[in-house]
């Protein structure tokens, strides 16, 4: 049995995807949109690239939740993919645009995927839950603020 924990959502926003692509490339833009985050530091500084390390940490649960990952993958935009470890063991994702079927927007979809270690695999079942619920509502929050 795997303790890999996948989330993906999808949220449909009233913009381009190259304005889309601006906003969720912008890593310091991150913070205005996902709740608890208190660092999300690039090196080097910039949008995504392939190798650009990124050391994230995220307040949660009254503690904080530190995730340094790289880039691993980059279609410039429209997605990107990245992998690393942190506080809960190994992580990884990616963020992706498309304009949407209709074409009156763009679908941004986030993925995270987080694999426990040590005591953090007790959380496992909780990990899902808690992780979606959360994801959700960051998109909402980035939702309002790119169809503004």
């Amino acid at each position: 049995m795997s303790s890999t924990v996948r989330i993906e959502e999808s949220v449909q926003i009233a913009k381009s995807p190259a304005e889309v692509w601006e906003a969720i490339a912008d890593y310091a833009f991150d913070r205005r949109w996902r709740k608890g985050l208190v660092e999300m530091t690039p090196d080097p500084p910039g949008p995504p690239a392939a190798g650009t390390k990124v050391h994230e940490v995220v307040r949660s649960l009254s503690r904080d939740f530190v995730a340094d990952t790289v880039v691993t993958e980059l279609d410039p935009g429209a997605s990107y993919r990245f992998m690393g470890a942190g506080t809960i063991g190994g992580v990884g994702g990616g963020r992706s645009v498309r304009a949407d079927p209709q074409g009156t927007g763009t679908v941004f979809t986030y993925e995270i995927e987080l694999r426990p270690q040590g005591n953090m695999r007790l959380l496992g079942p909780l990990l899902g839950p808690i992780v979606r619920s959360g994801l959700k509502k960051d998109l909402r929050r980035l939702k309002v603020l790119l169809d503004a």
